[in-house]
């Protein structure tokens, strides 16, 4: 069983989660991928204070984790009249 590569740097974790968002969709829950993308103002660089959460993980395959539980819980929870899209994914980004 191969280990997942731990990584150093915040850019090459921003880089992960970027072209995580950016793959094609697959299935239905993909498709809420491109609010994730949209919610961190299409600025993925360091600079970006909303990334910082990402300094929490240590390799690719925990970021795309985290990616695909938050887009789960779009699917099962977000109640469009209760809060904000951008409210909800933030939520996510405070519990890391």
């Amino acid at each position: 069983m191969q280990t997942a590569k731990k990584m150093n740097s915040l850019k090459d974790r921003i880089r992960v989660l970027e072209n995580y968002l950016c793959e094609p969709v697959k299935n239905y829950r993909d498709g809420y991928k491109s609010e994730i993308y949209l919610f961190f103002n299409e600025d993925f660089t360091p600079g970006n204070p909303l990334l910082k959460f990402l300094r929490s993980f240590d390799n690719e395959k925990d970021i795309k984790k985290w990616v695909d539980h938050v887009t789960s819980q779009i699917i099962l929870k977000f109640d469009e009249g209760e809060e904000g899209i951008g409210d909800f994914i933030y939520e996510f980004i405070e519990l890391n």
